[in-house]
């Protein structure tokens, strides 16, 4: 009890220390970050509509992961409201989306807790897989088809996301790793024996991953146009692939200042203002974080009558 207290304590200070060090460093720099502000109410418009179509992107991922997964009559707004629900609580000062996740499909779907989280872990891998197929793919036109010069760094790391796959093969149980580490992969590993079953389900998870992808640089391309940074589509592609490692470190809620920090470091190596950069996806944070709070509110409300209904129908002996 007293070390998840002192590791909420820790979630609500790095997070106020975060925010509070980012305002400070606006005030002080207010001036330079006016005059690059040209935001316009298409601008907005835009950032609002495509963050909301990336849960409902994410929603039928999940819908096409758990049903084959064997949760029978999973629609999609099942999907959606325990995808918005769960990403409400991963913004909290609580870890608690993938909990709140495993005890929904526990309740009401009577799916194992061991079989979700070990395919939660497959599909992250995956998920990681593809982000870095997305990066190499992109360094790699550059290389073969444009005098634009490859950062060794940035194609380093997306190859690294890629070799994540290796994990399903290799026989970790040989390797001496930390224990921690090592259940991980041993999770993600009898997760991907199940998900290997279904083909079907494979190329369903890499096309909405790609879609996820692909909506996520469209707002990156809007967020840094609004501080005036001229931007190409492949350049918010690879901001957008590197995202997901985000999902990797878990210091402060909904990644926040992580997420920042990645964007930013793959921009600053591609040439621009690492300042302006981490400013420019904190607007597109600002406008995720709205639609968030508003789905995932109404969502949990939704969920946990749900639950109430399912625990009545089905009372513990």
């Amino acid at each position: 009890m007293k070390n998840k207290f002192l590791r909420n304590f820790l979630y609500i200070l790095v997070s106020l220390g975060i925010l509070v060090a980012f305002a400070v460093y606006l005030v002080l720099n207010s001036e330079k970050y006016l005059n690059l502000l040209n935001i316009s109410k298409g601008d907005v418009l835009s950032m609002f509509l495509l963050s909301l179509l990336f849960p409902l992107i994410n929603s039928l991922q999940n819908m096409y992961f758990y049903q084959g997964l064997g949760v029978k009559n999973f629609t999609f707004a099942d999907s959606f409201l325990i995808s918005s629900a769960s990403t409400l609580a991963n913004q909290l000062p609580i870890p608690g989306g993938i909990l709140s996740r495993g005890f929904y499909f526990k309740k009401k779907f009577n799916l194992s807790y061991t079989k979700y989280t070990s395919s939660i872990f497959a599909l992250f891998f995956f998920s990681v897989a593809v982000n870095g197929l997305a990066g190499l793919g992109v360094l790699t036109y550059w290389k073969l088809f444009t005098p634009i010069p490859v950062n060794t760094t940035l194609a380093l790391a997306f190859f690294l996301m890629v070799a994540s796959l290796l994990v399903f093969w290799i026989p970790m149980q040989k390797i001496r790793l930390p224990q921690k580490i090592q259940n991980l992969s041993n999770q993600a590993i009898e997760g991907w024996m199940t998900i290997r079953q279904s083909p079907g389900l494979i190329w369903k998870v890499i096309l909405t991953q790609l879609a996820m992808i692909f909506f996520l640089s469209l707002r990156y391309w809007i967020a840094f146009r609004m501080v005036s940074q001229e931007v190409t589509f492949a350049q918010v592609l690879l901001f957008a692939s590197a995202s997901i490692l985000t999902q990797l470190v878990t210091i402060a809620p909904g990644g926040l200042g992580v997420r920042e920090a990645i964007v930013a470091g793959v921009a600053t190596a591609l040439g621009f203002d690492t300042s302006v950069s981490v400013v420019a996806v904190s607007l597109d944070r600002l406008v995720i974080t709205i639609v968030i709070v508003l789905m995932g509110w109404v969502s949990t409300i939704i969920l946990g009558r749900q639950i109430s209904r399912a625990e009545s129908a089905n009372p513990v002996p």
